[in-house]
């Protein structure tokens, strides 16, 4: 911005510098109240009214959240604070090693284990002792499963309103589908965002964050039903929002990639997850 005016500088007194375009005194550092330029006064009052976090992220060209191990031990915090707990099973990207690995610990036959895995999202441990549950936990990161684990009592028949307190907030299309998929993929999960975002050749995606995991809905190219991706925080390495874009990293480098339709939908995310302190 221009110098505004000043051939002095109303704060220390010192000659400013004439013809030049600055936003403070280089003497003193103070910042002119006074500006010459609209379209640089505008902008700035945009950022000064901007939420900390959001300022940040529009001065910076991409945000990066680690999460690290943190959230393994606040699960385990959690599981072990209740004398039992269940677990609800929501995606694997390696089913077969998911059922192998069940097979050995659990006492269940093998075509019940795998009726329950092919049947996902479905509750496949319940009220197990708090000590064991925190065994399996370990068990399903390492076959790359998405879980909620919910401890103690719950409604197992809860309605999509008592799941997405916003729902009757959301545009028809968000709302229809959410209640396309079965209601027990968000069992154990607190909904803290949903919004509309492209993903692979969907036009009609739908992004869910929750404290436990990262939900995408969407539909192959001519599919009429919603499929659904179920990203647990335990699985990630990272979590990148570059411009419009949300970029997860596994910890195996693995990436997913989705578009917000909206560009303003990156600073809501960015702050939801970062409220998890991870």
């Amino acid at each position: 911005m221009s110098n505004a005016g000043f051939k002095y500088c109303p704060f220390c007194g010192g000659e400013m510098p004439q013809q030049n375009m600055m936003r403070f005194c280089p003497f003193c550092g103070e910042k002119f109240l006074k500006i010459e330029n609209k379209e640089i006064n505008k902008e700035i009052t945009i950022l000064e009214n901007l939420p900390l976090k959001q300022a940040n992220i529009e001065a910076k060209k991409d945000q990066e959240i680690y999460i690290g191990d943190k959230i393994h031990a606040e699960i385990l915090k959690q599981v072990f604070e209740s004398k039992y707990c269940s677990i609800i099973l929501k995606h694997a990207i390696d089913i077969q090693k998911l059922i192998d690995n069940l097979e050995r610990v659990l006492l269940r036959g093998s075509f019940a284990i795998r009726l329950a895995v092919d049947n996902m999202p479905s509750l496949i441990i319940y009220k197990a002792k708090s000590k064991d549950v925190a065994k399996l936990i370990t068990l399903f990161i390492n076959a790359q499963a998405s879980i909620s684990v919910i401890p103690g009592e719950f409604n197992d028949k809860p309605t999509i309103e008592q799941l997405f307190p916003m729902f009757v907030q959301l545009p028809l299309e968000l709302q229809q589908g959410i209640i396309s998929v079965p209601i027990n993929l968000w069992l154990g999960d607190h909904v803290k965002s949903v919004l509309r975002v492209n993903y692979r050749n969907s036009k009609a995606g739908i992004l869910v964050i929750t404290n436990n995991n990262i939900y995408i809905l969407y539909k192959n190219t001519n599919a009429s039903e919603y499929r659904w991706l179920v990203i647990s925080y335990a699985l990630l390495l990272k979590i990148i929002i570059v411009e419009n874009s949300l970029q997860l990293i596994y910890k195996d480098n693995k990436v997913e990639d989705i578009v917000f339709v909206h560009k303003k939908d990156s600073v809501e995310v960015y702050q939801t997850i970062q409220s998890y302190n991870f």
